[in-house]
C-alpha cells in the first residue's frame, strides 16, 4: 500500500529533472553584470548613494561611522550598504572608476539574495509535508529532486520579476534591504534544521536591517520573526529560547555601530545620534496616500510574474495553509503588508521586499498548476520578450540611420546632440543574444517539455536578454539623458574660456549631493567669497541682485527642469 500524502502537487521524476548547475549560475552572472561597470548614474537614489560613498573615501573613520552629506548628518538610512560600497570603491577603484567600483557591491547583495532564496526554498520543499502526491505505480519525484526543482523555480521567478529589472543592479539601499529580507527568510527556514545557529542568523538580519535602512525596518522584521516562531509548531526548541537568541543577536549586531562610533568620535557622537533618533521616530506613522496610489497603479506589472502563480499556489493549498512550507512565506508576506501601512515606506521599496515571499509561493503555485496554466508563462515570456527585443533593435536601427524618422526623433529628444555611435564588440554581443533568444523560443515551440523549471527559465532568460540588449545598445543615450558629466564638461569649457590662472570658483545654493558629484566629475569649488566665478541654480540666480549680463552659461540635463548658472561677479 503506498503512502498517501494529501497534496495538490503531482510531480513526476521527469518533471523534476535537474537543471544543469552551470547553466543556472551562468544565467545569474549574465543577468546581473550588464550596467555595473561602464554606465553612469541613472537615478537620484544612486546619485545620493555615490555622493555618500565618495564623502566616506575622502574622510577618516568618523566619516564612515557617522556619515555626512555636505555639512549635514545623513540619517535617512543606515551606513551598512555605504560601507560595503565604499570598501569596493577603495579596493577596486584603481582598476575601475570609483563609481563603477562602488557599484560592484551590488554583486554581494545579489549573491546573498539569490543563495538565500534558493537554499531557504530547498529546506522547505524537502520537508515530508511538502512532498507531492505519491503515484500509484511509482515514478514520483524524490524529495531531493523535488526540493531542487522548487528551489530552482523560486530563484528563476525572482530573477524574472519585472520590477527588479532596473533597481536590483543600482546603488540602492533597497538592494541591500532586499538581500537582508531574503537572508531573513532563509534563517526562518533553516531554523527547522538548526535551532541555535539559525535564530542567531535571524537576529543578525534584524540588526542588519537597522544598519542598512532604519529602525522601523528592523522592528518590523523582529516582530514578524517572533510571530512566526510562535505560530510555526514545526520548530522543536522552546519559543523562549529561540526568541532570546533572536533578540540578543539583533541587539549585538546593531550596537556594534554606536560602540565603534563612541570609540572614534566621542565628541560628536551624541549630537549625531540625537538627530538619528529623531529621524527614526518619523518613520513610524501611517503610509502616505501617494505611496498607496503608486503601489495600486504599479503592483500588477512590478510583481509580474510572481503574483498570479502565488495566488494559484494559495488557492491550491487553501486547505493546507497551516503547512510549514506555505505558512512561513505567507506570514512574511502578510507581515510586510501590515507594517507597510504603519510606516513611511516608499512604494518601490515595499514592492521590492514583497518579491521574496512571493517568489517562494509562486514556485509552489507553478508546481501545482495544470499543464495548460503552466504553459501560459512560457508563451507569455516568448511573446513579450521577443516583441520587446525587436522593438529595441528597431529603435537602435532608427538611431543609427535616421529611419524611421519618428523613432529616430524620439531618441534624439531623449539625448539631444548625441552623435550615433557603435561599439563593435558590444553590437556583436547583443546580436548573438538576440539569436540565442530566438533559438531558445523556437526550440520551446517545437518541443513539449515536462520539466517544471522550463517556464521560469524562459522568463528569466528573456529578461536577461532584455537587460543585455538595453544596456549595451543604448547606454550612451541613457548616460547622455541622465548623467551630469556632460553638464560638468560644458561648465569646465566655459570657465576655461574666461578664467585666469589664479581665479577660483565658488558654489552657492546647490544640493550637497550634486555638489559632491560635480566635484567628482572635475569641478573644483572653493569656500571663498572673493572668487570671481560662481556656480549656482537658476532659481538662486534670479533671486540674487546679479545682472543677466554676468551670466556665462546656463546648463541642465536633457528634459530636466533643474537648471544651473555660471556667472562672473561684477559683470
Amino acid at each position: 500500500m503506498f503512502e498517501e500524502r494529501p497534496s495538490p502537487i503531482v510531480a513526476s521524476a521527469a518533471s523534476a529533472r535537474k537543471l544543469p548547475r552551470m547553466a543556472l549560475l551562468a544565467l545569474l552572472v549574465v543577468f546581473i553584470i550588464p550596467g555595473l561597470l561602464s554606465r553612469d548614474f541613472w537615478s537620484s537614489y544612486e546619485l545620493t548613494g555615490f555622493a555618500l560613498v565618495h564623502s566616506m573615501l575622502q574622510s577618516d573613520a568618523t566619516g564612515w561611522l557617522l556619515p555626512q552629506l555636505g555639512e549635514n548628518a545623513y540619517v535617512t538610512n543606515g551606513p551598512l550598504s555605504l560601507w560595503v560600497s565604499a570598501l569596493f570603491a577603495k579596493i577596486f577603484g584603481p582598476l575601475f572608476s570609483e563609481a563603477s567600483a562602488s557599484r560592484l557591491s551590488v554583486l554581494v547583495w545579489f549573491a546573498i539574495a539569490t543563495s538565500s532564496i534558493w537554499y531557504g526554498t530547498w529546506y522547505l520543499a524537502r520537508r515530508s509535508e511538502a512532498q507531492p502526491v505519491v503515484l500509484a505505480f511509482g515514478g514520483e519525484a524524490s524529495p531531493i529532486d523535488y526540493g531542487r526543482v522548487v528551489a530552482d523555480a523560486a530563484l528563476l521567478m525572482f530573477v524574472a520579476t519585472f520590477g527588479l529589472f532596473v533597481p536590483i543592479r543600482q546603488l540602492y539601499v533597497e538592494t541591500a534591504l532586499l538581500a537582508i529580507v531574503a537572508a531573513f527568510f532563509f534563517s526562518l527556514a533553516w531554523t527547522l534544521r538548526r535551532d541555535v545557529l539559525a535564530p542567531l542568523l535571524t537576529g543578525v538580519t534584524v540588526g542588519a536591517a537597522v544598519l542598512a535602512s532604519n529602525l522601523f525596518a528592523g522592528i518590523s522584521l523582529l516582530i514578524i520573526a517572533l510571530f512566526i516562531h510562535a505560530r510555526v509548531h514545526a520548530y522543536e526548541t522552546p519559543f523562549i529560547n529561540r526568541a532570546t537568541l533572536i533578540i540578543v543577536a539583533a541587539c549585538a549586531t546593531f550596537f556594534v555601530w554606536p560602540i565603534l562610533a563612541v570609540a572614534v568620535a566621542i565628541e560628536t557622537v551624541d549630537a549625531w545620534f540625537d538627530i538619528w533618533w529623531q529621524t527614526q521616530l518619523g518613520f513610524f506613522g501611517l503610509i502616505a496616500i501617494s505611496d498607496v496610489y503608486w503601489m495600486l497603479e504599479n503592483f500588477i506589472w512590478f510583481l509580474w510574474p510572481l503574483w498570479p502563480f502565488a495566488l494559484l499556489g494559495l488557492y491550491a493549498f487553501r486547505k493546507q495553509l497551516d503547512r510549514t512550507h506555505i505558512k512561513i512565506p505567507l506570514w512574511i508576506f502578510i507581515g510586510l503588508l501590515v507594517f507597510s501601512a504603519a510606516g513611511h515606506l516608499p512604494g518601490e521599496r515595499f514592492l521590492m521586499l514583497l518579491t521574496v515571499p512571493l517568489c517562494i509561493l509562486s514556485a509552489f503555485g507553478l508546481l501545482s498548476a495544470k499543464r495548460s496554466r503552466e504553459n501560459i508563462l512560457d508563451w507569455f515570456s516568448a511573446t513579450v520578450f521577443t516583441l520587446a527585443l525587436i522593438t529595441i533593435w528597431l529603435y537602435f536601427f532608427a538611431w543609427q540611420t535616421g529611419w524611421p524618422p519618428k523613432m529616430s526623433k524620439s531618441i534624439m529628444n531623449l539625448a539631444p546632440g548625441l552623435v550615433p555611435s557603435l561599439h563593435g564588440l558590444l553590437f556583436v554581443l547583443c546580436f548573438v543574444t538576440l539569436l540565442g533568444w530566438l533559438t531558445l523560443v523556437l526550440w520551446r515551440m517545437n518541443h513539449s517539455q515536462v520539466v517544471a523549471w522550463k517556464g521560469p527559465w524562459l522568463a528569466a532568460a528573456g529578461i536577461t536578454a532584455l537587460s543585455i540588449t538595453t544596456v549595451y545598445l543604448f547606454e550612451p543615450v541613457i548616460d547622455r539623458a541622465r548623467s551630469y558629466e556632460p553638464l560638468v564638461h560644458e561648465v569646465t569649457t566655459d570657465l576655461s574660456a574666461h578664467a585666469k590662472n589664479r581665479d577660483c570658483l565658488s558654489i552657492q545654493e546647490v544640493d550637497p549631493v550634486k555638489e559632491i558629484l560635480f566635484n567628482y566629475y572635475g569641478l573644483t569649488f572653493k569656500d571663498d567669497n572673493t572668487c570671481r566665478f560662481v556656480f549656482t541654480t537658476d532659481k538662486a540666480f534670479k533671486d540674487s541682485s546679479q545682472k543677466e549680463s554676468s551670466v556665462l552659461g546656463r546648463y541642465s540635463r536633457p528634459r530636466d527642469r533643474e537648471r544651473f548658472v555660471l556667472y562672473k561677479k561684477g559683470e
